[in-house]
């Protein structure tokens, strides 16, 4: 018996070599209580209390040249659904995909996938969302010791298949139209699923820092006529440097194109997209707290163009991260009014982190926003531009135990201007609470079972 447990324990140790099994959880309950989060809160209105929980379970298995990933996650409100419940249909896959290791250098990697590139601008894993985000792809990923990164990604997205319609339908055609996330919303900022998408980034690593290069092409629709497709190519530079006592850098994004099909009085137009950002930052990494000074602006649309979108945002990006905490600007929302036009954004920003002893650290930011573009009250024929408000974010980490966390914050908003209210009502004089804030409390479960 001795020497068949040997045998086992060589046979295990051999095949260890060569593949590889892991399995985490997470449990992630968070409650909020939202007193004038993404909207200023009006006098009278209540507040909102309430928890919602992610749960994972990430399974991984790493051969000698191939690997896989599988996570499926349950996301709930505490109490959306009874005590004696079969089905709530809550369960769902967060990330499914599958790698093949070409050589040492390249990996490609098939199925539903979490995407991110450049500090989550563009393409982030929106963590912060119970949900999360991914997205249903192939790429190639090339990565070496000189420095060197280069990926390639491409997808084809389909409502369910063939035309939607019964058998045998099914077995033809292609839905060209993808509105999930979307709509009808024409405005880059609100976007559905493109048709298909392709995108080549390529990442220079050296000793003083990194610059990055991005070409995105979605296309939305294709014209069952002329064949023509109707997309836009977003191009995006990333430089970052490191000195001994600073880093700087930024990005900037330009999109052009079109954004896909509208419906007029029988016929298809087109619309056209043209819209930019660019961020700089500096930040002094030798100073306590290290304080970040930064400056984003996102273009937005003219009020007397009505053939041409100007207006900016990140397609899939983590907006959450960037604009403040409250998320009252390119989160599920296009910051521009009734006409869905972006009114754009100018965030000017202070950043710090600071550790509390060995388990806790705080985290302090700072946001002057302001609309470069102005909007015109319908009733009044007034413009409205410039100073929306300031923001301020406090978060607080602890680290209980291993796989165990909390997390406290606090974020309000002061000085809500005219322009603000006109953006999010419509009204410059809309009477808006006294009290701006959103606060919340989160425990992080994150252990790793194998």
């Amino acid at each position: 018996m001795k020497k068949l447990f040997t045998l086992f324990l060589i046979v295990f140790a051999a095949s260890a070599g060569y593949a590889q099994f892991s399995l985490e959880g997470q449990l992630r309950p968070r409650t909020e209580l939202r007193n004038g989060f993404k909207k200023p809160i009006l006098p009278g209105q209540e507040p909102a209390l309430f928890t919602e929980q992610r749960s994972r379970l990430i399974a991984g298995f790493k051969a000698e040249k191939y690997g896989f990933k599988f996570s499926v996650q349950d996301v709930r409100i505490w109490g959306e659904t009874g005590q004696i419940n079969k089905s709530d249909q809550l369960l769902s896959t967060h990330e499914a995909y599958g790698e093949f290791y070409a050589s040492k250098n390249s990996t490609f990697r098939i199925g539903r996938q979490e995407v991110i590139y450049d500090g989550h601008r563009l393409f982030g894993s929106l963590d912060w969302a119970a949900q999360g985000r991914s997205l249903d792809a192939i790429r190639y990923l090339y990565k070496d010791e000189k420095g060197n990164q280069f990926d390639m990604m491409a997808s084809w997205n389909q409502t369910g298949y063939g035309d939607g319609a019964p058998e045998p339908a099914k077995l033809v055609g292609n839905s060209y139209v993808i509105t999930s996330g979307g709509g009808t919303n024409t405005r880059i900022f609100n976007l559905g699923l493109p048709k298909a998408q392709a995108m080549a980034y390529y990442k220079k690593t050296f000793k003083s820092g990194d610059v990055a290069f991005m070409l995105l092409e979605d296309i939305y629709d294709v014209d069952a006529t002329s064949g023509e497709n109707y997309g836009n190519l977003t191009i995006g530079f990333t430089p970052n440097f490191k000195t001994e006592k600073l880093k700087f850098g930024g990005q900037v994004y330009y999109t052009g194109g079109t954004s896909g099909k509208t419906e007029t009085n029988g016929s298809y137009e087109k619309t056209d997209l043209s819209g930019y950002m660019a961020n700089a930052y500096i930040q002094f990494t030798n100073l306590s707290g290290t304080p970040l000074l930064g400056i984003d602006y996102l273009s937005g649309d003219d009020e007397e163009t009505t053939d041409k979108v100007e207006g900016w945002a990140p397609k899939y990006g983590t907006n959450h991260k960037f604009y403040g905490f409250m998320d009252y600007f390119y989160v599920g929302n296009g910051h521009g009014g009734a006409d869905a036009k972006s009114a754009g954004l100018l965030d000017i920003y202070l950043q710090t982190t600071f550790k509390l002893g060995e388990k806790g650290k705080l985290l302090g930011h700072l946001h002057y926003f302001s609309a470069p573009e102005a909007r015109t009250n319908a009733t009044s024929g007034q413009s409205y531009d410039g100073y929306l408000g300031t923001e301020l974010d406090l978060v607080f980490n602890y680290a209980l135990t291993k796989g165990v966390s909390l997390s406290a914050g606090y974020s309000q908003l002061f000085g809500i201007s005219d322009t603000m209210k006109q953006l999010k009502f419509n009204d410059p004089a809309t009477e808006t609470g006294d009290m701006q804030c959103w606060g919340w409390l989160m425990i992080a479960f994150t252990p790793k079972f194998l």
